[in-house]
């Protein structure tokens, strides 16, 4: 589990020092891992697409009924 950081005292250094370990922890995981995430973030990404679908279905369904009354 990741720490949870004091975001109200860190520099721009200590954002790019952890930008790179993480980068790094990230490069050293077993390829079947960093398949698991990518199939993970896939699911996000057609989650959105669906939430993304549907909220502009119901914007035009709102606006073709504004058109009409």
């Amino acid at each position: 589990m990741e720490e949870e950081l004091d975001l109200s005292n860190m520099t721009v250094e200590d954002l790019f020092r952890a930008k790179d370990e993480r980068r790094k922890r990230l490069a050293n995981l077993p390829f079947e891992e960093k398949i698991q995430i990518v199939k993970k973030l896939q699911k996000v990404s057609r989650t959105l697409k669906d939430v993304d679908r549907a909220n502009a279905e119901t914007d035009c369904a709102n606006i073709e009924s504004q058109i009409k009354t």
